[in-house]
C-alpha cells in the first residue's frame, strides 16, 4: 500500500485567517487515482519546523506532498527547507528566470528582484510546470521518498494536481483506477441520509465501494468510490433508497439542476422574496445562462411592500405577512408582474424573534405556474443564517419537483 502524507505550510493556516481547503483538493485528486492520505500536517512559516516535518514524513511515507511556501517573499521557505532536508544547495534555474521575465513583461510591470527567488531550485530537483502561476513546483527524492512541492494558491494547486501530480501518482495505486459518483440531497440531515442507506452501504462496501457523507448548509453529498461496476450498481441503489429527495446524480448543485430543468422546459421564473432578502434571486442567477430563464424579482420585506405588489390588504391585516395564502399571492403577483411561467415566493420568520404565532424557522413557500398555485410550510432549525439558507434550498427544490411533475406532497 502506497503511503502518502501532506504537509501544508503557512502561518495563516494555523492562525485561522485562511481555511485550509487545499487538504480537500489533494484528497480528491488522490482518490481519483485510487490513493489516500495517511497524515496531514500543518506547519508554520519557520524553516526548522518545515525541515523537521519533511524529514519525519519522508521517513514514513512513499510520497510526501507539500503545499505552500513557494512564492517570492521572505516567509516562502519550502524550497529552502527541501534543500536542507536533502542536504543539498540551491541553484538558479535560467529557464524559470526567463519565464518570470516574460510574464512580467506580458503584465507590463517591472519585475522586482525578489521575484527571482522563485527560480531557486534544490540541487537534484526537477520542475513541475505551473500553468496558472509564476512559481513552479518541485519534484525530488528525500530519504527514498518522492517529495512533490506545490504552490498553496488553490487555483494553481488544482491545475498542477490535475495536469501533473495525479497522472504521475496513478501508477502507484493498486489495481485499476477507481471511479467516483456523487449524489446530492437537499434538506435532509447527514445522519438521516446515512440511516436511510444503512443496508445499501453494507452491500456497497462488501463490493468494494467506499461511502463518504459531506454535509454543507442543508445539502448532503453522498460520494461513492470504487470499482466501476460496483459504483454504478450502488449509485442506483442509493437513488432508489432516497427517492425523489435525490436532486442530482452528477454532483451538480441544486441551482444548476433547477436552471437545467427550466432550460429543458423552455420555462422562465420570477421571485418575490421576504425573509431571504435577494438570496433566492442570487442563487437563480449564479450560473452562466441564467438570463434565459430568470426574468426578475422583487424584495417585499416589509408588509407594506407585499401589499404594493398586490397581496390582498385584508388578508395581510387578518393573518399577517407569514402565511401560506400570502405566499401564494406573492407567487401569483410576481408571476403576473414579469410575465413568467413560474412565480416563486418566500415569506417566514428568520428570527431571532417570533412573528405573531409563528416561531423562528417557520417558513411558507409559494409557487404559481401553469398548473395552478399552492404553498408549502417548512419548519426549519431556528437559527437566522440557517433559516435563510435553507429557505433558498427549499424554494429551489420545490420548483425542481414541480418542473419534474412530481407529486405535490402537501
Amino acid at each position: 500500500m502506497t503511503r502518502v502524507e501532506l504537509i501544508t505550510v503557512g502561518d495563516e493556516l494555523l492562525s485561522g485567517l485562511v481555511l485550509n481547503s487545499n487538504v480537500a483538493r489533494v484528497a480528491e485528486s488522490l482518490a481519483s487515482v485510487g490513493l489516500g492520505l495517511s497524515v496531514v500536517c500543518d506547519v508554520s512559516d519557520d524553516l526548522d519546523e518545515i525541515v523537521a516535518a519533511v524529514r519525519a514524513s519522508a521517513a514514513r511515507a512513499d510520497v510526501v506532498l507539500c503545499s505552500g511556501g513557494l512564492g517570492p517573499t521572505s516567509d516562502d521557505l519550502t524550497r529552502d527547507a527541501l534543500a536542507r532536508a536533502a542536504g543539498v544547495g540551491l541553484d538558479v534555474d535560467d529557464g524559470v528566470v526567463q519565464t518570470l521575465r516574460d510574464r512580467y513583461a506580458e503584465w507590463n510591470i517591472p519585475m522586482p528582484d525578489l521575484a527571482l527567488r522563485q527560480a531557486e531550485v534544490p540541487q537534484g530537483a526537477t520542475l513541475i510546470p505551473n500553468p496558472r502561476g509564476s512559481a513552479p513546483g518541485l519534484q525530488m527524492r528525500i530519504d527514498g521518498a518522492l517529495v512533490l512541492a506545490l504552490p498553496g494558491v488553490p487555483g494553481e494547486l488544482q491545475a498542477m494536481l490535475d495536469a501533473t501530480v495525479a497522472p504521475l501518482l496513478a501508477g502507484l495505486a493498486p489495481g485499476p483506477a477507481p471511479v467516483t459518483a456523487t449524489l446530492r440531497v437537499a434538506l435532509a440531515g447527514e445522519s438521516g441520509v446515512a440511516a436511510a442507506l444503512t443496508g445499501v452501504q453494507g452491500a456497497g462496501e462488501a463490493a468494494g465501494v467506499r461511502f463518504a457523507y459531506l454535509a454543507d448548509g442543508g445539502d448532503v453529498r453522498v460520494r461513492l468510490t470504487g470499482p466501476a461496476e460496483a459504483v454504478a450498481a450502488t449509485e442506483q441503489a442509493v437513488a432508489d433508497a432516497l427517492g425523489h429527495g435525490v436532486y442530482s446524480r452528477d454532483g451538480a448543485p441544486l441551482e444548476a439542476v433547477t436552471q437545467r430543468l427550466l432550460l429543458e422546459a423552455g420555462a422562465t421564473v420570477a421571485v418575490a422574496e421576504s425573509l431571504t432578502g435577494g438570496m433566492l434571486g442570487a442563487a437563480l442567477t449564479e450560473l452562466p445562462g441564467s438570463s434565459a430563464v430568470f426574468l426578475g424579482g422583487v424584495l417585499v420585506y416589509a408588509t407594506a411592500a407585499k401589499a404594493d405588489l398586490g397581496v390582498d390588504a385584508a388578508l395581510l391585516a387578518e393573518r399577517g405577512p407569514v402565511d401560506g395564502d400570502v405566499a401564494v399571492q406573492l407567487a401569483e403577483r410576481v408571476r403576473e408582474k414579469f410575465g413568467a411561467d413560474y412565480g416563486l415566493a418566500t415569506t417566514g420568520v428568520a428570527g431571532p424573534d417570533p412573528v405573531g404565532d409563528y416561531p423562528p424557522g417557520a417558513v411558507f413557500l409559494g409557487l404559481a405556474g401553469p398548473n395552478g398555485a399552492f404553498s408549502r410550510r417548512r419548519d426549519l432549525p431556528p437559527r437566522r443564517d440557517f433559516v435563510r439558507r435553507l429557505t433558498v434550498l427549499a424554494a429551489l427544490d420545490l420548483l425542481r419537483q414541480e418542473l419534474l411533475g412530481l407529486p405535490r406532497d402537501g
